[in-house]
């Protein structure tokens, strides 16, 4: 019935048991007792779900129960039209129980299935402080500066979620932040949704009835691998447009799960739909950029560079949260000594893959040419390679890269930002050293069909790249792959969060269990990652 979506059953229950009580009440005479369950089940409804989370049952209630409160007042069934009231009544509160019952079957509220894993999940909320001294300063912006570029640049700190394995037992989270939940469906709608539907944000309040299966300031587990302890190979993550770190949790936790510590990043170059700051305040997202080119005023180059200006600040901001992290491997602070956590000397600094999925698959890729000494292994999840700045671009495609390749990078939307012939030989030549230390990493490109049938995402560039072993290291476990039956959005939790029928309808989700793709990208991500660290590990041996 919900195509491979997963109801929560306790959610489910009570939603039955409400709208059988407004059947009975709206059939039969209204006594005590038929009054008393359908004020107990809507009291349930409310307590548990609010006004607004629940709404395929509460929105029909309140007229529902107003219909049966008239059926109690003897006046006005005693009227010259009591009878012609009464069948009004009858008739309307049949249909509001049907609506319910249509609404409930079509919206269920979900919840994930099951994560794969030796180990629970740990998640911790921090807020990281961003240092801009690195990667990012006053003027760097590629093209035109970014109209917000004051509030960017003085934001003072990145909003991060921490996920890791422990051996804590149970425990459960709320999807969203409480404290942000109604802004960020309010953002989300905005940013997503067509037009008639932006302002009905209540369409994703279900959404605040799903858990996670994870343990909030859980100690972190120890890790034992050969009879050893080992420490904790990290992860850091970029979501993607319009994004924020918790719609990719499914993910986060498959490989918190398997034994990786995950640092998901909000970024605050106004991409994500809402970041809460350090003071309760909202960065929300800014739409000016697309709206800007579909009106015209603004060119596709010129968007483009918008964008590119962007992933500087993103990759600035993962780069910070990534020392961050590591300063929380050698002194622990304040915050998490409250909490009795600590990850101090659990990190291993030497297994750091950074990763990400659209806008943040280009931070990752842009990330890692920036600073490749710093990580393992990167993973990009339908990346946008357009918006990756020139020398990242460069990175990825020149020098060994165009030797025998049967079709060569240009530089994608409006080529390489280069003034004259000389400046564009020191380019290349500045890009081949980078180059070499780019691919000294394993990668993995991960794609949906979507994509592929697209070519979105320079898939045909990057699969030449892999196709004639100039993807990563030599004799490395670089890949390209193609997730077939996909679409973009499945690489988020959208799609096992959306009734299966509205994500299908509009584009979201292919013919598949939405469940079943999100395993298979994790799966794959996880084996690949497992593999590159084998490979590391026994290179070390060797040299040894």
């Amino acid at each position: 019935m919900w195509g491979g979506l997963r109801p929560i059953r306790s959610r489910l229950l009570l939603d039955v048991a409400t709208i059988v009580a407004q059947v009975l009440c709206a059939l039969t005479a209204p006594t005590l007792t038929s009054v008393v369950i359908l004020i107990f089940s809507s009291l349930c409804t409310v307590a548990t779900a609010g006004l607004t989370q629940r709404w395929t049952i509460t929105f029909p209630m309140v007229p529902f129960l107003f219909l049966q409160g008239m059926r109690r007042i003897d006046v006005l069934l005693d009227s010259k039209y009591g009878r012609l009231i009464s069948d009004v009544v009858l008739v309307t509160s049949i249909l509001l129980s049907a609506l319910s019952t249509v609404l409930t079957i079509l919206f269920p509220a979900v919840e994930f299935h099951p994560i794969s894993g030796r180990f629970q999940v740990g998640i911790i909320d921090v807020q990281l402080p961003v240092d801009f001294s690195e990667g990012l300063r006053r003027g760097s912006m590629v093209g035109t500066a970014h109209e917000h570029e004051e509030e960017l640049l003085d934001s003072g700190s990145v909003t991060a979620r921490i996920l890791y394995p422990t051996n804590d037992k149970g425990g459960s989270i709320p999807y969203f932040d409480p404290r942000s939940a109604n802004v960020i469906c309010q953002e989300m709608m905005k940013a997503g949704a067509p037009g008639p539907l932006k302002k009905f944000s209540w369409m994703l309040h279900t959404w605040q009835l799903t858990k996670l299966r994870a343990i909030r300031n859980a100690c972190p587990a120890e890790v034992e691998e050969d009879s050893r302890t080992k420490k904790l190979p990290i992860v850091i993550f970029s979501h993607g447009l319009t994004g924020i770190s918790a719609i990719y949790s499914y993910q986060a936790l498959s490989l918190a799960a398997s034994g990786t510590l995950v640092l998901m990043v909000d970024h605050t170059d106004m991409s994500a739909c809402c970041v809460r700051r350090r003071d309760g305040s909202f960065l929300l997202y800014d739409c000016s950029p697309v709206t800007d080119l579909m009106k015209g005023e603004k060119s596709e180059l010129e968007y483009v560079r918008g964008r590119r200006a962007q992933t500087e600040h993103r990759a600035a901001e993962c780069l910070s949260a990534l020392n961050g992290l590591t300063l929380l491997n050698r002194k622990n602070i304040p915050a998490l000594c409250g909490l009795n956590v600590s990850f101090v000397g659990k990190l291993d600094e030497s297994e750091v893959t950074i990763m990400g999925h659209s806008f943040g698959g280009a931070t990752a890729l842009t990330v890692a040419a920036i600073r490749p000494d710093l990580f393992s292994a990167v993973v990009a999840h339908d990346p946008a390679v357009d918006w990756m700045p020139d020398k990242a671009r460069r990175a990825l495609f020149l020098k060994t890269g165009i030797q025998g390749a049967a079709i060569r990078y240009e530089g994608g939307t409006g080529g390489f930002r280069d003034a004259d012939q000389e400046e564009k030989k020191d380019a290349e030549r500045e890009a081949d050293n980078a180059c070499d230390s780019f691919h000294s990493n394993d990668m993995l490109f991960l794609y949906s069909e979507e994509w592929f049938l697209k070519g979105w995402g320079a898939y045909k560039y990057v699969k030449d790249l892999d196709e004639r072993s100039m993807l990563g290291p030599n004799k490395g476990v670089s890949n390209v792959g193609v997730i077939r039956g996909a679409k973009h959005s499945e690489f988020s939790d959208t799609c096992i969060m959306t009734p299966i029928w509205l994500a299908r309808g509009t584009g979201l989700t292919g013919d598949r269990n939405p469940h079943d793709t999100s395993y298979e990208i994790a799966e794959k991500t996880i084996a690949f990652l497992d593999s590159s660290r084998r490979k590391r590990e026994a290179r070390r041996r060797k040299i040894r």
